[in-house]
């Protein structure tokens, strides 16, 4: 066990784990937000998406889009939220909270004029824009 903080790697409740096989890891997130919040991870130890593998990228989301049409399912949620942070566990995966039909919305919170993308100033000229899609255009 070479991260013993890692809760994909030691497992502390056996009992909240819904898979564990080579596509990845799905369980009910320790602290949910609400029920049916599953978090799935890759199998390797790796911190970020940038980390990872193309294959494991492609087996640990078609995992967490399985997970997802079951959530929508048990929940009768109206969609499902994904979120990678990555701040506190260093095991790269994506949280799936259910949004319900009379929930607000997240989006606010995050591209709002109080919301994360606020508080980084996220305001570009057209010039640099310009100059990543160029970038990243030749990266793909």
């Amino acid at each position: 066990m070479d991260h013993p903080e890692c809760i994909f790697c030691n497992i502390q409740n056996p009992n909240l784990v819904i898979t564990n096989t080579s596509d990845g890891i799905a369980m009910i997130y320790p602290e949910p937000v609400r029920p049916g919040h599953v978090v799935v991870g890759v199998k390797q130890h790796k911190q970020y998406l940038h980390d990872i593998s193309e294959d494991e990228a492609r087996k640990m989301f078609a995992l967490a889009n399985r997970m997802a049409k079951a959530i929508v399912e048990m929940t009768r949620a109206e969609k499902v939220y994904v979120v990678g942070v990555g701040d506190g566990d260093k095991h790269f995966h994506v949280h799936l909270i259910p949004k319900m039909p009379n929930d607000a919305k997240l989006g606010p919170y995050i591209f709002g004029e109080k919301g994360w993308a606020a508080s980084v100033g996220s305001k570009f000229e057209a010039a640099e824009i310009a100059k990543y899609v160029k970038a990243l255009k030749q990266k793909v």
